[in-house]
């Protein structure tokens, strides 16, 4: 057993080597740089270069949910999940509630 705190013990520690975290630093940083050099020599359209850094995004989260913070579907982590997903949540309200409150502000304090 592996002891990570005084009192917990890991019983399924495969994803706490170093090798998964370096797989995910070079995935990370390969994710990182393709972006970069979109941008820097202007390969391709502006719009397809934005659809490409936003997959890269989308990759690199997933990326990290799966390699750092270990994050999958298993019993263990159902209650991490459901916490993530409910931040998330929380955070689109946040963001389309505060757009919605400023658009309605917007349209109300016109002067006619």
């Amino acid at each position: 057993m592996i002891y990570l705190f005084k009192n917990k013990k890991i019983k399924n520690y495969k994803f706490y080597s170093v090798k998964n975290y370096l797989f995910g630093f070079i995935i990370s940083v390969i994710l990182t740089t393709i972006p970069f050099i979109l941008i820097k020599y202007e390969f391709l359209n502006i719009k397809i270069n934005t659809f490409i850094i936003i997959i890269m995004a989308i990759l690199q989260i997933i990326t990290h949910f799966k390699f750092f913070l270990h994050l999958n579907t298993s019993n263990q982590e159902k209650f991490n999940l459901i916490t993530l997903i409910f931040t998330l949540i929380v955070i689109l309200i946040l963001i389309f509630g505060s757009i919605w409150i400023m658009f309605n502000l917007n349209k109300n304090m016109l002067i006619t």
